[in-house]
């Protein structure tokens, strides 16, 4: 837990015992450590889940808030009410829903936000990189990241998306949802997120100039186009998960 957020790092351990990360030489590209861990225990029910929770005890109420977990050492503030009134609920497989349209809604709002380093929506803030402030005439200054457009980059960007030309009902008009005054996109809705998380922002991208963006990129959106066929092939899933595993390490 980092300023007060969940983050959640080691993904160097979901990859092969011997996969080219682990090596010494990509040690200082990480945090400089050697990673021998191995990928966690996948629980096949929320019997343990259940066994966390079930003997906490919590008051609701309006005036009474929660700001940090009853137990020393849980992640959980209290029991969800599903364990209560769904007895099969421990038993699940998979106890959530996960609607792949909000979450790539999620994903590519945050991801243009951070890449346009949009004021109040960015990622990027002052706590997620306290580390680097600077401090000069009594002013806080975060400097540009290296994968944060430039200026030329971001009016190419807007201009390769204003330019798109799909056919009817495929999206939205992707012209309206461009502001070349702000350098900014707007008013897109979950379908326009999926249309561009699969298709579009692999095409606009190519105007960045670090290799890294630009990679890191277009295998985000060759992952989300691969789940959201119609058909998946099951032998294709590891491989996949491999090919995701590399690209958030």
């Amino acid at each position: 837990m980092v300023q007060k957020k969940f983050v959640y790092l080691k993904y160097r351990r979901f990859l092969v015992e011997r996969h080219k990360y682990r090596r010494k030489v990509f040690y200082a590209l990480f945090d400089g450590k050697a990673e021998s861990g191995s990928i966690p225990i996948r629980r096949h029910n929320s019997k343990y889940v259940f066994d966390m929770v079930r003997k906490i005890n919590v008051s609701y109420g309006k005036k009474i808030k929660i700001t940090k977990a009853p137990v020393e050492g849980m992640p959980f503030k209290k029991m969800s009410m599903f364990f209560k009134y769904l007895p099969y609920w421990k038993d699940l497989e998979v106890p959530h829903a996960v609607d792949a349209m909000h979450i790539k809604k999620n994903v590519f709002d945050s991801t243009i936000c951070l890449l346009m380093d949009v004021k109040g929506k960015t990622k990027d803030g002052l706590r997620s990189r306290w580390d680097l402030v600077e401090h000069a005439n009594g002013k806080i200054m975060l400097p540009a990241a290296s994968y944060n457009l430039t200026l030329g980059e971001k009016r190419e960007l807007c201009l390769c998306l204003r330019r798109l030309k799909v056919p009817t009902g495929l999206s939205s008009k992707i012209k309206k949802l461009v502001s070349m005054k702000d350098l900014s996109l707007s008013g897109y809705n979950a379908h326009d997120c999926h249309m561009m998380l699969t298709v579009f922002l692999a095409v606009a991208i190519r105007v960045a100039k670090p290799a890294f963006v630009r990679m890191v990129i277009t295998r985000m959106v060759y992952f989300f186009s691969k789940i959201s066929q119609k058909e998946i092939r099951l032998d294709e899933l590891d491989s996949l998960q491999q090919f995701c595993t590399e690209t958030m390490a």
